[in-house]
């Protein structure tokens, strides 16, 4: 019987170090391809019911993710069905909720569904112009 129960932690013990490998090499090795750092941000759509989540923007080449606490996603969004709307100052409340003053929301359309995405005025500066930029691949004769 102490045989068995010694096997059982043993194996446990294994099983939770390599589900913890695994999430060091997803973290290493999922950021592989960004165009930037991660710039923090926050997300308000549909499935927040009108609160902000925070997380971390990440884009590569063609998509745009945001990455929330605890490692859930959302999006990917292509970068060429991104529509960015004007961009307004957060309201007093919700800046303070957020806990800075001076952040920018902007409203996004992609496709048939709409979200915000709140972040400082050089994030979106960076956001911005990677959404207007010619995407990779794209030839001069498309454009235009």
């Amino acid at each position: 019987m102490p045989e068995s129960l010694f096997l059982v932690i043993l194996a446990a013990l294994g099983a939770l170090m390599i589900l913890g490998l695994g999430l060091i090499a997803f973290r290493l090795f999922g950021d592989q391809g960004l165009i930037c750092p991660p710039m923090p941000a926050a997300y308000r759509g549909p499935s927040t019911d009108g609160t902000w989540c925070r997380g971390t923007l990440r884009f590569t080449e063609d998509r745009l993710t945001l990455r929330g606490s605890g490692g859930l996603s959302v999006g990917p969004w292509l970068r060429g069905h991104l529509d960015l709307g004007i961009a307004s100052a957060v309201p007093g409340e919700e800046a303070e909720e957020l806990g800075r003053a001076d952040l920018i929301q902007v409203p996004v359309t992609y496709g048939t569904s709409s979200f915000e995405l709140a972040m400082g005025e050089g994030h979106y500066t960076a956001l911005r112009a990677w959404v207007e930029a010619v995407p990779p691949g794209w030839r001069s004769a498309r454009v235009a």
